[in-house]
C-alpha cells in the first residue's frame, strides 16, 4: 500500500513538473502580449466604460482569477478584439492565460518597491483601530485578523512566479506605458 502511493506522489509531482516545464513563459509571448495590449488600447477603455455603465463586471479583486476572467471577457467583447487577439498568435484559450500571466509578474515586479509603504500603511491601521475607543478587544482583534488577512491575500494572488517574473523583467517599462 505505501508504495502504490509512493509511486502515485512520484508520478503527480513527475507530471506537475513536465507541465511547469512546458508552459515557460518566453520573450515572444511578452512580446506578443505587449502588442496585443497596445492594439486593443481603444477596445479595453471603452469596454471598461460599457461595464461601467452596465455595472457588468463585478470583479472581486481578491478573486485569484480576477486577470484570467478579464483578459477572456476582452476576448469575447467583440469582433474586434477577438480579431486583434488572434493575429498576435492568441486563441480563446492562450489568450486569458498568457496575457494574465504577464500581467501579473508586471505587477509582481511593481509592488517590489511597494512592500515598505504597504507595511507602513498596515502599521497605521493597526495603530488606529487599537486607538479607537469605541471598539472593544474582540472587535479591534477581528479587524487587526482582516486588515492582515487581506493583505495577504493580494499578495498571493498577485505574486507571479520567479520564472514568470524573470522573462517580464526586461519589458516592465515598456509594459508600464502601455498599461497607462
Amino acid at each position: 500500500m505505501v508504495k502504490k502511493v509512493l509511486i502515485l506522489l512520484i508520478a503527480t509531482l513527475m507530471v506537475t513538473f513536465t507541465v511547469n516545464a512546458a508552459s515557460l513563459l518566453t520573450e515572444d509571448q511578452v512580446e506578443r502580449v505587449i502588442k496585443t495590449l497596445e492594439q486593443l488600447d481603444p477596445i479595453m477603455e471603452k469596454m471598461e466604460e460599457d461595464f461601467d455603465k452596465s455595472g457588468e463586471s463585478d470583479n472581486d479583486p481578491l478573486d485569484p482569477q480576477m486577470l484570467h476572467k478579464e483578459f477572456a471577457m476582452l476576448y469575447g467583447y467583440s469582433p474586434q478584439a477577438k480579431e486583434i487577439i488572434e493575429a498576435n498568435g492568441f486563441s480563446e484559450n492562450t489568450w486569458p492565460d498568457t496575457a494574465g500571466r504577464v500581467v501579473k509578474a508586471f505587477a509582481t515586479i511593481a509592488m517590489e518597491g511597494d512592500t515598505d509603504l504597504g507595511m507602513e500603511q498596515l502599521q497605521t491601521s493597526i495603530a488606529q483601530i487599537d486607538a479607537d475607543p469605541n471598539l472593544n478587544p474582540e472587535q479591534k482583534k477581528m479587524l487587526k485578523d482582516q486588515i492582515i488577512s487581506s493583505m495577504n491575500n493580494a499578495k498571493a494572488i498577485m505574486k507571479a512566479p520567479k520564472e514568470d517574473v524573470e522573462v517580464v523583467r526586461p519589458y516592465f517599462d515598456k509594459l508600464a506605458t502601455t498599461m497607462e
